[in-house]
């Protein structure tokens, strides 16, 4: 009996192993590392649209108003001479 629970347990111990041996190559690493890449950029992502909407919902909307027209025009006059400039 303890004979077959020792091979048992010796088999899902190699099968656990074998398992997650293949995190161990470099494929393994180079696919565990780009997954983190995309979780971290989908993540960022979220926070920026987040932001970009709670700020919109800050920003007063301003209704138009009646065009105002000013007929008082002030600036410089110009000033010319009857000689001819010389």
């Amino acid at each position: 009996m303890k004979r077959t629970t020792r091979s048992l347990l010796f088999l899902l111990l190699n099968a656990s192993l074998l398992c997650s041996c293949s995190m161990l190559t470099a494929q393994g690493r180079r696919e565990r590392a780009y997954a983190h890449y995309v979780r971290k950029c989908s993540n960022g992502r979220i926070k920026q649209q987040n932001r970009i909407s709670s700020r919109r919902a800050k920003i007063p909307q301003i209704t138009p108003s009646e065009p105002v027209v000013r007929m008082d025009v002030a600036g410089p006059e110009a000033v010319t001479t009857g000689d001819g400039g010389m």
